[in-house]
């Protein structure tokens, strides 16, 4: 690896932290469909089944079948879908209360760890560059860098670009906005199909941030793995120090 210009960062489940998030929607789902539609599920059941329908909608819009629908909406849209499972059609108040609700719940879990936080300072302070590459809406994920969005000098969303990842053109557009070299640019995300292998198809040095010990797929391999953001600095450390390095 040439030696570290700059590193990019996906948003959430790396930089920032959403807790039980996922779960905690899902269980409010549950409860409110029971007493609303009397839907006699489990919480295990509905995240299975809103996990399928957000993934086939998400595809959907990564293969161009349709408009661009940002995230804040695939998760009404996936969130409709399974209702129609249950043979419930619920209306668009309905599942746009939802959401607001939805984001409300985010806006609440969000954190930024300490670790990560120190990260990015060290990186910073080392001369270091710091972009963002977000499938993220971009008005949620400005709130939500609240305290750190001053330490990158770009943010690409998703939602800007109307394209996700693993497409290239955002990788692009953040090095292009930065006017870094691709070669001595890595990322650093916690999805192995959206953030590795978009930052491999950009050219990228791909860190996967593998903190929840996912099974890694065989054809797509990072360049690095990690478990702990700080071992970023010691990749960084090693492509500055050239290749003798031991």
């Amino acid at each position: 690896m040439t030696e570290t210009e700059a590193v990019l960062f996906d948003a959430y489940g790396t930089v920032l932290d959403v807790g039980t998030y996922h779960r905690d929607i899902t269980k409010h789902v549950v409860q409110q469909s029971n007493t609303l539609f009397g839907i006699i599920t489990s919480v295990e059941e509905f995240n299975a089944f809103w996990s399928e329908e957000f993934e086939c909608a998400f595809r959907d819009v990564i293969a161009y079948c349709g408009e661009f629908r940002n995230m804040r909406d695939l998760y009404g849209i996936s969130a409709r879908n399974v209702f129609q499972r249950y043979g419930i059609s619920v209306p668009d108040a309905y599942v746009e209360g939802l959401n607001g609700i939805f984001k409300k719940m985010l806006d609440e879990a969000v954190t930024i760890l300490p670790n990560v936080k120190k990260t990015l300072e060290i990186l910073c302070t080392n001369g270091c560059r710091l972009g963002m590459v977000s499938n993220g809406d971009t008005e949620e994920l400005s709130a939500h860098l609240n305290g750190v969005s001053d330490l990158f000098d770009v943010i690409v969303t998703s939602e800007e670009l109307e394209v996700y990842k693993p497409h290239s053109r955002l990788f692009d557009e953040a090095i292009r906005k930065m006017g870094v070299l691709r070669d001595a640019t890595a990322f650093v995300g916690d999805t192995i199909t959206s953030d590795v292998l978009g930052a491999k198809k950009a050219g990228l040095t791909a860190i996967w941030y593998n903190k929840k010990k996912r099974i890694p797929k065989p054809e797509i391999r990072p360049d690095f793995e990690i478990r702990d953001m700080a071992e970023i600095l010691e990749i960084v450390e090693l492509s500055r120090s050239g290749p003798d390095h031991t």
